[in-house]
């Protein structure tokens, strides 16, 4: 019997899903994950666009309307606050801004704790005992103390201490995997190899260490990535974070703990957002995991 000369496009099209996706089930979950975080991405770009009211708009007249609730002003999915603001407008705001937090937080943490990495490795001695010493107490401390200590002594209101306190958060990770990698790429010998041919230090460490070890710093990142979303919410909806007129998804969050009983939808709302943008950024940094990970890769 003569095969199908479409059979093997079939399979090769099964291998490469199996390739980029795993099994089925979990290959749906993934493209669920990728289509929810792009969606994330257009509404925290063009929030302001798409909001159809103004998020700071108080209307007392109409509030705590529940959702698919309309007014003399129009129509409301997620319904309105207990100011009469309208919760999707809201929504969109605070995913605009706890995104951008959330990602400026991470590169902050990432670029720290790879160059604290470096230093780590090129230096040895004296100052990787430190820097390790530094990554251990990091690690033995719980960081919301921490930052809720950094606020008492430095106040709210400052966003761009925020970002930077939110950033800190997790760089030990990134230089204890800095630091490690790159003692073993050492070790490989290719990077003395570079330097025998007069490439300086820090061509040695970014134009060939730093590809070499991207691929575990990229998988961190997408690891550490809901994390940071968490403690942002975490820390604004216990009023330390984002403070007014701004909004974040902690802050709809706090607005709403008042109201469980009586308009479930303003708490509600926001916290299903970030449960399900946590569970997506894990999707993708689980599936990022196994693509760059070698060892996990699906063999012909």
């Amino acid at each position: 019997m003569i095969a199908s000369p479409a059979a093997p496009a079939r399979s090769e099209r099964k291998r490469l899903s199996a390739r980029y996706l795993g099994w089925a089930p979990r290959g749906t979950l993934v493209r669920i994950a990728f289509a929810w975080l792009l969606l994330m991405i257009v509404v925290a770009v063009f929030a302001q666009v798409l909001a159809p009211y103004d998020y700071q708009a108080i209307n007392l007249r109409n509030r705590l309307l529940p959702p698919f609730s309309s007014d003399a002003l129009g129509f409301h999915l997620f319904g309105t606050d207990h100011l009469g603001r309208d919760v999707l407008s809201r929504l969109m705001v605070s995913i605009q801004i706890s995104l951008l937090v959330a990602l400026v937080g991470t590169l902050i943490g990432a670029i720290v704790g790879t160059s604290i990495g470096f230093v780590a490795a090129r230096a040895r001695g004296v100052v990787d005992d430190v820097v390790m010493a530094l990554v251990d107490l990091q690690a033995s401390m719980p960081f919301m103390i921490i930052a809720l200590a950094v606020f008492a002594v430095a106040g709210t209101g400052n966003m761009l201490l925020f970002i930077l306190l939110v950033g800190f958060q997790g760089w030990e990770r990134y230089a204890r995997i800095t630091r490690g990698m790159t003692l073993s790429a050492v070790n490989h010998g290719y990077a003395a190899s570079v330097r025998l041919l007069g490439g300086g230090t820090f061509r040695v460490y970014v134009r060939h260490i730093l590809p070499n070890i991207l691929a575990a710093l990229v998988v961190q990142m997408t690891i550490n990535f809901p994390e940071t979303i968490l403690l942002e919410t975490a820390m604004s909806f216990l009023g330390v974070g984002i403070q007014p007129p701004n909004t974040s998804l902690g802050n709809l969050l706090s607005y709403g703990r008042d109201y469980l009983l009586d308009a479930w939808w303003i708490a509600m709302v926001p916290g299903m957002t970030i449960f399900f943008t946590t569970l997506a950024m894990s999707l993708v940094g689980d599936w990022v995991r196994d693509e760059l990970d070698p060892t996990t890769r699906t063999t012909d």
